[in-house]
């Protein structure tokens, strides 16, 4: 099979979208020939890019005739109704604000160019869902999670872990225990809200723990202001963007990764792939219980799921799994099961292929 695969969201950009795209084409390849059209750089340029991605995209469609055109998001969608006149099958993925964004213009065109093509491919339910209210044929739409590679996990002590990660921080985290989050700090992410409601009333309750958040975004400077003004410096602390070296130990080290997404009107949350790096290694994830998240935590089979904006719950949720080393251990081995079990890129290669395969079949019957 030869694909032609298209994506803005690619290295050296990081983000969640960007790994995915990175992860997917690269195991794709052993079992397919692919034709990688990719940018990786700022979105600011993306009205030179695209044109560039068309002119590209054409040059392989005629030269290289590929089997199938495979697109890594809904913006691209443009690009495919356009490819279409080459007569061969054309797949996007959604994968949640690709739908959503709040644009007269954008939600009046990328649906429709959505719908024209051959087979949309939704990462998650609430993803599907909004591409149902959007118009797009429910016989079109298939759903496949995003996939996911274990190269996060370190079955090592973690004590030597932590030892390692306070000399380099010069941090004392003798007999605490760790939450993390990992995630942009962006609205919907939801860790200013956490910041400013949960963690004042979780130290009133036990002084033990410390919280991570590694990521960067718009609120960074605004979580900074609530640390200080709630008097939150030792409990709180912000790493900004980390590389994939020290995310490794932070996954390693913690006890729980926390997800306190809120909702956000035409911003959701189509995924999590956070959840299921942090699930590898053994943390147990406590999320709001809330769009495409649902869906990466098995319905509440693979972490805790909280109502949005109930701080009182996250509280007790996470003090119950801190309170009990030995049950949250054997929690950790259930949730690394599950997550290789139902999320490993082999697994999810499998059911991206048996889609290609038959749009491939019944575009040339």
């Amino acid at each position: 099979m030869k694909i032609l695969f298209i994506t803005r969201n690619f290295p050296p950009q990081k983000g969640g979208l960007e790994r995915i795209a990175f992860q997917f084409q690269a195991c794709l390849r052993s079992e397919a020939k692919i034709f990688l059209i990719k940018w990786g750089g700022a979105r600011k340029w993306l009205f030179l890019v695209l044109p560039w991605f068309l002119i590209k995209a054409i040059w392989i469609l005629v030269s290289k005739k590929p089997d199938l055109v495979y697109l890594n998001d809904g913006l691209l969608s443009v690009i495919g109704v356009i490819l279409k006149i080459f007569k061969i099958p054309v797949i996007i993925t959604i994968h949640g604000l690709d739908i959503t964004y709040k644009n007269k213009l954008y939600q009046w065109l990328i649906p429709r160019c959505v719908s024209k093509l051959n087979r949309v491919i939704s990462i998650s339910s609430a993803t599907r869902k909004e591409c149902l209210n959007r118009g797009v044929p429910e016989d079109k739409i298939s759903i496949v999670p995003d996939g996911f590679r274990d190269q996060f996990y370190i079955s090592e002590d973690k004590a030597g872990l932590r030892k390692e990660f306070t000399a380099k921080f010069d941090l004392d985290l003798k007999n605490k225990k760790i939450l993390l989050s990992v995630s942009r700090l962006i609205e919907r992410k939801g860790i200013h809200w956490f910041v400013d409601n949960v963690i004042p009333i979780l130290k009133c309750s036990s002084k033990d723990f410390i919280y991570f958040v590694a990521g960067d975004g718009v609120l960074y400077e605004q979580i900074k202001k609530i640390i200080s003004k709630k008097g939150l410096s030792n409990w709180v602390v912000l790493l900004g963007g980390v590389d994939d070296d020290l995310l490794m130990m932070l996954y390693n080290i913690s006890d729980v990764l926390i997800m306190p997404n809120i909702p956000v009107a035409g911003d959701i949350e189509g995924f999590g792939v956070v959840a299921l790096e942090a699930s590898s290694c053994k943390i147990p994830v406590i999320a709001s219980d809330l769009e495409g998240i649902k869906d990466v935590l098995l319905n509440g089979d693979m972490g805790t799921l909280v109502k949005p904006f109930d701080e009182s719950d996250f509280k007790t949720q996470i003090l119950n799994m801190l309170r009990d080393d030995i049950a949250r251990k054997k929690y950790g081995e259930k949730v690394r099961n599950l997550v290789l079990d139902n999320f490993s890129w082999e697994i999810i290669l499998k059911r991206y292929l048996n889609i290609f395969k038959a749009e491939i079949l019944t575009f040339n019957k």
